[in-house]
């Protein structure tokens, strides 16, 4: 396997998702790194797989729309969520 064909941008940066339902349910998170597909978010919670997630700038602006793609159990009581952006839905001003 080659690896990944479109390139990740590493680096921290802090954001709130949100499942957009009600009562809604939100957190801080650090994505970990990111591409236009999709990124890889660092949270304290474990989030279903395939659900919808609003992802806001940490003033509450909307930045994506993305689906959990996978929810990896990481030491300390975190987690590593796989986000898969649909098309046409991201910010720019999430790093690519």
């Amino acid at each position: 396997m080659d690896g990944r064909k479109e390139k990740r941008t590493p680096g921290t940066l802090r954001v709130l998702l949100s499942n957009g339902a009600q009562p809604v349910v939100a957190e801080y998170a650090s994505i970990e790194n990111v591409s236009s597909n999709g990124a890889r978010v660092r949270t304290d919670r474990p989030w279903r797989p395939h659900s919808g997630v609003l992802i806001k700038s940490t003033s509450g602006e909307p930045l994506a729309h993305a689906r959990v793609v996978y929810c990896q159990t990481l030491k300390g009581h975190a987690f590593a969520l796989g986000l898969e952006f649909p098309a046409h839905t991201r910010d720019s001003r999430l790093p690519a």
